[in-house]
């Protein structure tokens, strides 16, 4: 299905245009099923004689066939939007990565022992980013964002489950993880970073992160370890760029 299919205007003008000929196609077969009832109640034996008759009966199934395509159409291209839009419930607007809501089931997953054992959380946000919004504006802060974390995507989908947190805030969750994976994830990071800012295409990206293992935390809950992140975030931030 083709993206501007989704904006509310195009729905609008697509279904207003169904409805207007559903409406005249039945008020048609009305109109039909009346001539035919008074000619068959005038003549019955018009009917078979009658190629006028003959027509009008074809006219009908034609509109009807055509009504029964129509109706499977909507309901195709209703259950394709409704698809979308629970997905959308899911995914963060600006940059496509899985919202709060979605971390926060995610989360609960982690709960399970056997996940939590080896878990590995690194906490992110983006440096100077209140100061683009201040100075330069949201428009500018926005594709900040979102160019972090088309970055982050790309390079945290092989170690683990990536996703925006609310606001300033976008996570690495890892299963099975020790300290040389999340060294490696940083390190590739780090070069993906280093390369966009050598471009200048935009506002340089610098990151303030946290990195916690459970490894080494030996907590029994998921919000556990997250909250150590959060602490770790705030009092000792280490820095990539």
């Amino acid at each position: 299905m083709k993206a501007d299919f989704y904006s509310k205007s195009q729905r609008a003008n697509i279904y207003n245009s169904v409805f207007t000929y559903k409406v005249v196609s039945l008020f048609i077969l009305f109109v039909i099923t009346v001539i035919l009832a008074y000619n068959y109640n005038k003549d019955k034996n018009l009917l078979s004689g009658a190629g006028g008759i003959i027509g009008l009966v074809t006219a009908s199934i034609i509109l009807f066939g055509i009504s029964i395509i129509l109706d499977f159409y909507i309901l195709k291209r209703t259950a394709a939007i409704g698809i979308r839009l629970n997905k959308m419930a899911y995914l963060d607007r600006l940059t496509g990565l899985p919202n709060r809501y979605s971390c926060d089931l995610l989360f609960e997953t982690f709960n399970d022992s056997y996940k939590l054992e080896n878990a590995g959380f690194i906490l992110m946000k983006i440096n100077d980013l209140y100061n683009v919004n201040s100075k330069k504006g949201h428009a500018q802060g926005n594709d900040l964002i979102a160019e972090f974390c088309y970055i982050l995507e790309d390079v945290g989908e092989k170690y683990g489950y990536v996703g925006r947190n609310g606001g300033n805030e976008f996570i690495l969750l890892m299963e099975d993880c020790n300290p040389n994976n999340a060294d490696m994830f940083l390190l590739d990071l780090t070069k993906r970073l280093h390369g966009y800012n050598e471009l200048g295409v935009g506002s340089p990206i610098e990151i303030a992160y946290a990195r916690v293992l459970n490894s080494d935390e030996k907590v029994s809950k998921i919000s556990e370890l997250i909250s150590k992140a959060y602490k770790k975030l705030k009092e000792a931030p280490q820095v990539l760029s």
